[in-house]
């Protein structure tokens, strides 16, 4: 699933995906901490992000519930870990770690843990499984393609993406910039977009047309490397289809090279 959210992360390039919401990052100890309560909990958040995939909506729900599962799936690597080492006595959910010392052990919390994982995981799963048959479903019927011949520069551009069909069709034009973002000792690309225009096709204004234009009124990128990004239905441009587009194009411009 994770590679949903990073694009080409195997070729060590991050896209910033978007920021977590909804379910408090320390919901597991707040209030009532009792298992069966806390996967209602869960199952009541979990179902008002499936009502965003069932309106078309896959960002940031997706993201969501991906880095709640990451989440769990680390807490019990934590808890297996302890259990091979020493008991825990705490949590800390700034990193999603668990404190482990010698006694007082706190035989409670580590069974109210595993019972929460056990319970939990379940559910994020299926849920990660409906965003993604969605989303590769929106994938497969969009259309990705380059403008014109472009150029052996491709680290900035243009990125046009319509929507709707050919006598309703409506364009957001976006300036792209690609750069490098070294952590660790790793590169990683980071992708930055700034709208340019959000506006309505004529019938028979094509994606070259929306090239040129841009290029006479912005003269700092003469010859500037152009991808389109098309969809006929009509569906969320900012939480569904940019984003998908928005990977799309980061596949295409790593593909060969890291600036």
């Amino acid at each position: 699933m994770s590679s949903i959210l990073m694009g080409v992360s195997t070729s060590k390039l991050r896209d910033m995906s978007p920021k977590q919401t909804g379910l408090s990052r320390h919901w597991i100890a707040e209030g009532v901490m009792d298992a069966e309560y806390k996967e209602y909990v869960l199952l009541a958040w979990l179902q008002k992000l499936k009502a965003e995939f069932q309106n078309t909506r896959l960002y940031p729900a997706l993201s969501d519930i991906i880095c709640k599962h990451k989440e769990l799936k680390h807490l019990q690597h934590e808890l297996t870990s302890a259990q091979e080492k020493s008991p825990i006595t705490g949590l800390d959910l700034r990193r999603m770690r668990t404190l482990r010392a010698h006694p007082p052990h706190q035989p409670e919390l580590e069974s109210y843990l595993a019972d929460l994982i056990q319970r939990a995981l379940p559910h994020l799963r299926l849920a990660i499984e409906e965003g993604k048959a969605l989303y590769d479903f929106i994938e497969s019927q969009l259309k990705f393609t380059p403008v014109g011949v472009q150029p052996l520069h491709v680290a900035e551009g243009y990125l046009l993406v319509t929507i709707g069909a050919q006598n309703q069709r409506h364009l957001q034009a976006f300036r792209y910039t690609k750069s490098k973002v070294i952590r660790n000792d790793d590169t990683f690309l980071e992708l930055r977009l700034r709208r340019l225009e959000s506006r309505h096709l004529s019938r028979l204004e094509q994606p070259e047309h929306v090239k040129w234009s841009l290029i006479r009124r912005h003269k700092d990128l003469p010859q500037p490397a152009t991808y389109h990004a098309h969809l006929d239905q009509s569906i969320s441009v900012r939480q569904t289809l940019l984003p998908i587009a928005r990977r799309k194009l980061l596949q295409e411009i790593s593909a060969d090279r890291l600036i």
